[in-house]
């Protein structure tokens, strides 16, 4: 009982509390089971060819089970094993790891089980690669973001150094004006699936010039001008933090389109930027999130 109250075991804890605690990093692994899985040359791809773990087949048939209903009518009776356990952790990812770590620091002595759904443990923490109607996909997982660890709380801070993390030595391996430095500028390509042609174009969205070569509407070509020129107030009145609470329940393309009134062919000019840090596009990604990846 001493040690229960010691590691904190008769304390309530909220959700914001726990998210508050971990690093989360999504990806991309719910949606179809053509996503999962792939093969090159008759060998599970991409461990094969990089050593890297993408996750398996295996690691979502649970969750589509429970989807559909058909999980516990195919599950068998539990069936005692004869361990004990002082603590069963659900989740073999950087915080179902950091836990058992501190438990066990805490309690030398302590059993511990960490369960996963993976065959692997570690999470977000690796590159997922996708094959999907013949395309490979790439889902970066939640250390995609770990050289800006300064939101981190203090234990989280302490876990990296732990680790032997330096953070500090990310610009070292990191060469941000790499592509500036071969002569190379930034562009969009328009792929002929969504815009009707292949096509690429200089620039970004706030020059007259890239709105004019941009394959648009002339109704997009005019509202994407409005968007990245003119100044909004989406919702004139509110205070800051009210703005900040609706903007965090209405998905960029809804503000686009429903807040602001723009023309839909702004769109997919846009769709697919927060797919590398949130494994969705802005359909889904709520508009103030969007703003912190540079979206005007």
């Amino acid at each position: 009982m001493s040690d229960d109250r010691r590691l904190g075991m008769d304390r309530r804890i909220t959700r914001r509390d726990f998210l508050d605690g971990v690093a989360i990093g999504l990806g991309s692994a719910i949606a179809l089971p053509g996503l999962l899985g792939g093969t090159q040359d008759g060998e599970y791809y991409p461990p094969a060819l990089t050593g890297l773990r993408g996750a398996h087949v295996g690691a979502y048939e649970a969750f589509h089970g429970l989807r559909d209903g058909k999980l516990w009518a195919g599950m068998p009776a539990p069936v005692s094993s004869g361990e004990r356990y002082d603590v069963v952790i659900v989740g073999a990812g950087i915080s179902g790891l950091a836990a058992a770590h501190y438990y066990r620091k805490a309690a030398p002595a302590a059993r511990i089980l960490i369960l996963d759904n993976h065959d692997d443990f570690g999470g977000h923490a690796k590159r997922n690669e996708f094959a999907h109607e013949g395309r490979t996909f790439l889902g970066y997982g939640g250390t995609f973001a770990v050289e800006s660890p300064l939101p981190y709380s203090a234990v989280a801070k302490g876990l990296l150094r732990e680790l032997g993390i330096d953070v500090g030595r990310y610009a070292e391996y990191h060469d941000a004006g790499l592509y500036r430095g071969l002569g190379l500028r930034a562009g969009y390509f328009f792929d002929r699936e969504t815009f009707g042609t292949d096509k690429l174009v200089i620039g970004g969205p706030g020059s007259d010039a890239f709105a004019a070569a941009a394959p648009i509407s002339d109704a997009a070509r005019r509202d994407l001008k409005r968007l990245t020129t003119e100044g909004f107030d989406p919702y004139p009145g509110l205070s800051e933090a009210e703005k900040r609470a609706r903007l965090a329940r209405v998905s960029y393309a809804e503000y686009l389109t429903a807040v602001l009134g723009l023309d839909p062919g702004v769109l997919p000019l846009f769709q697919a930027v927060p797919h590398t840090l949130f494994g969705a596009g802005i359909d889904v990604v709520p508009a103030q999130d969007a703003f912190g990846l540079g979206l005007p």
